[in-house]
């Protein structure tokens, strides 16, 4: 299953930094655009429901769908594509279409990260070793 922990982690990460990026693309840059203080209480807010959400995604649906891709499977990036698309499909019946976009882009960028980081650390270490 690889270094799963590390690789939900730096997915998780990397997914919240883009997504900063693209807020200052949209919003501006915040000391231009607005006071500093209102900037970093909406991102302390965004971040935590960010980081939650992600933290129970990845225990209901990236962790047990990692594991039946090992068990029964190889896990190709392809593969890794199929969560995120079944949670656009589930959030859009339910709570719209943007909605559902959202955060099944979100998802499906941590799966893809997160399969990049699940095997490549295991490399490396093999190479350590």
């Amino acid at each position: 299953m690889g270094n799963w922990d590390g690789a939900i982690f730096r997915s998780i990460g990397w997914v919240l930094l883009l997504g900063v990026g693209y807020s200052f693309y949209e919003i501006g840059i915040p000391v231009f655009m607005y006071p500093i203080q209102d900037f970093l209480a909406l991102f302390g807010w965004v971040a935590s429901v960010y980081l939650a959400v992600s933290v129970v995604g990845w225990l209901t649906i990236g962790l047990p769908f990692h594991w039946a891709i090992c068990k029964w499977s190889e896990p190709k990036y392809l593969y890794y594509l199929l969560p995120g698309a079944l949670i656009v499909l589930a959030i859009a019946t339910f709570g719209g279409l943007e909605t559902g976009i959202v955060f099944g882009v979100a998802a499906t960028l941590q799966a893809l990260i997160f399969r990049f980081y699940v095997f490549k650390s295991k490399k490396d270490n093999n190479r350590l070793e």
